[in-house]
């Protein structure tokens, strides 16, 4: 099992290093699914985490258009179950914003390294933000969700907000139960991506 996280990790590496810039197309995707302030935030990620977004957009739609309203939510009208598409696309979209633009591959690796051999002193370590290089590395490691919701919060977009803060927690907040299973596919496409 310890072999499959290491190559895991390193097909993620080299994904994030090797990642394509969006295609004219991605980037007129993401103009007409986000308003102008939140675009202006995915474009501010790195290469690579906007990559990553594609994906998990990708893999989170397939899990949607698998049944979600019929198996899961038989009484929403098609029109309900196309505005929860359509807040699974912007979450999938902005999910990572909080990472900010210089969260790349590399540095993401280093606190993937810290977390992972050293996890009581990492999170301990990156509970603040600071300037010191490694505390400032892993508190955006660790509390990325939270930030990218706290940006979302200041341009209108409370309910992608709440969704995102929680995408690396265990918890599923106090919300719809549609947008709890909204969570739980975001959470789903990103472990796979």
């Amino acid at each position: 099992m310890e072999v499959v996280a290491v190559l895991y990790r390193v097909k993620q590496f080299f994904r994030g290093i090797f990642a394509s810039r969006l295609s004219k197309d991605e980037v007129d995707f993401v103009k007409e699914n986000l308003p102008e302030a939140a675009w202006e935030l995915f474009f501010q990620m790195n290469r690579a985490d906007k990559r990553h977004s594609m994906h998990v957009l990708k893999t989170a739609l397939e899990l949607f258009d698998d049944g979600f309203r019929e198996q899961d939510f038989p009484y929403l009208s098609k029109q309900d179950a196309g505005n929860l598409r359509q807040l699974l696309i912007r979450c999938c979209l902005l999910h990572d914003v909080g990472r900010g633009s210089s969260m790349g591959p590399i540095r993401k690796s280093i606190a993937v390294l810290l977390n992972r051999f050293f996890p009581v002193w990492s999170r301990r370590y990156g509970r603040c933000d600071s300037r010191s290089y490694v505390r400032g590395l892993l508190y955006r490691y660790y509390h990325h969700g939270e930030l990218g919701g706290e940006l979302l919060r200041g341009i209108g977009m409370s309910t992608e907000a709440a969704i995102i803060s929680l995408h690396h927690k265990k918890g599923r907040g106090n919300m719809l139960p549609e947008n709890r299973k909204l969570l739980s596919i975001l959470k789903e496409a990103d472990g796979l991506n």
